[in-house]
């Protein structure tokens, strides 16, 4: 039981990640994870199949409408990959350590040198970051709330 939790949450984590590393394909990519779980988890019961895969699909929509409009506001990515990649590793550090530890880590190789080029960052730049993270916890839930 425990290494079947350890599994959901390694595939979620993964979709989450994908969603915040790869743009549009990410967000594809994590509703094919999200709704194999969902496959899995409600193959038999028709009706909560299709509601949860109605869930699924109006949510990877409203993110691919939300990343075009950022993306297209935003046309040098860089900054956003670094910082949503570091982000992604502290949630897969969390499975295996503390999160605690894992946070303060995360803040010494990543938070502080953004912390001290923040000016130079246009603001667009974190209305993007704050999405990615947003949506991509939102897999998270889902597939929580789905298993």
């Amino acid at each position: 039981m425990l290494l079947e939790f350890i599994i959901l949450e390694f595939v979620l984590i993964i979709a989450a990640g994908t969603g915040f590393l790869w743009g549009a394909k990410g967000i594809i990519t994590g509703a094919v994870l999200v709704s194999a779980l969902n496959i899995f988890q409600n193959y038999f019961l028709v009706n909560e199949f299709w509601l949860w895969q109605i869930i699924i699909v109006g949510y990877a929509v409203l993110g691919l409408m939300m990343n075009y409009f950022f993306n297209k506001r935003t046309d040098e990515l860089r900054l956003v990959k670094v910082t949503a990649g570091s982000a992604v590793s502290v949630l897969a550090w969390s499975i295996f350590m503390p999160i605690i530890p894992g946070l303060l880590i995360w803040a010494l190789f990543i938070g502080m040198p953004l912390l001290f080029t923040y000016r130079n960052i246009p603001g667009v730049f974190y209305a993007q970051l704050i999405f990615k993270f947003i949506f991509s916890t939102g897999w998270l839930i889902i597939g929580n709330i789905l298993y």
